[in-house]
């Protein structure tokens, strides 16, 4: 059988960020600066089967701040880099894309952008590539979201 035909998802096929695949939206009752900071906090309660560290911290200027993430898991003999672009100005903006080194540059598996508004945060994420694995894209948002409300709860919980 030739496979050198077959057209699909493949890593080497060039990402449409115009066009996701998946996108998912939530809006948080907290204020921004609120959910900023769990939201740099939450690997910090994750579960034994993960180890998440930050690395190449960098201040692009004033108000920007980039940092990365590499998160290694018992599951996978693979590791994912999440780069969070912290972004102050207008009222603040997070910019979180999962990402994963390439011979000749990156890749962009995901974006989740979280913004500022009225009634406290709205975070859209988009999903450019799948990976075959649609309907876990779904749990593993909502485990973030989750997990963003549990670091809000536990430093509300110091604080008291």
């Amino acid at each position: 059988m030739n496979y050198e035909n077959i057209v699909g998802n493949s890593l080497e096929e060039p990402i449409n960020t115009c066009h996701p695949v998946l996108q998912f939206q939530y809006k948080y009752s907290f204020p921004f600066a609120t959910v900023a900071a769990a939201f740099v906090q939450k690997y910090n309660y994750e579960s034994k089967t993960n180890l998440t560290t930050a690395s190449n911290v960098q201040q692009v200027d004033e108000d920007t701040i980039v940092f990365y993430r590499r998160n290694e898991s018992v599951f996978s003999d693979q590791f994912n880099y999440e780069r969070v672009t912290i972004d102050r100005r207008n009222g603040g903006q997070i910019t979180s894309e999962l990402i994963r080194p390439r011979p000749d540059g990156e890749r962009l598996f995901e974006r989740g952008v979280i913004e500022s508004s009225e009634a406290g945060a709205v975070h859209n994420h988009f999903v450019y590539d799948h990976q075959g694995i649609k309907s876990w894209k779904v749990n593993f948002f909502k485990t973030g979201v989750e997990n963003v409300i549990k670091a809000i709860k536990f430093a509300e919980l110091e604080r008291e």
